[in-house]
């Protein structure tokens, strides 16, 4: 599946807070939407995402059931076309599953 990244504002979340929605993406996982990892920064208010997912309409609408929105220019979904492994460009790989 193609590889997603999301921002995401979590004003005035804690620790526990980001903990309990990663679990709950977890819950929520599926064979067109999965978590990779996530990346947050309780002090400054972002959280970024990384995903798989069979397209972006798929993962937005996921997001919602999970209380998670795309909005403003601050958050943004991109698809990832390209990443550096090894200092080298390639295509990422895809896990179909």
């Amino acid at each position: 599946m193609p590889k997603f990244i999301s921002t995401h504002a979590i004003a005035c979340m804690t620790r526990q807070d980001v903990t309990r929605l990663l679990k709950r993406f977890k819950e929520e996982e599926n064979a067109d939407v999965s978590s990779i990892r996530v990346l947050c920064d309780t002090l400054s208010g972002r959280l970024v995402c990384e995903w798989e997912a069979r397209d972006s309409v798929t993962l937005i609408e996921w997001l919602k059931k999970c209380n998670v929105q795309i909005r403003g220019t601050g958050e943004w979904l991109m698809t990832v076309q390209y990443e550096s492994v090894d200092d080298e460009l390639v295509v990422p790989p895809r896990h179909n599953t």
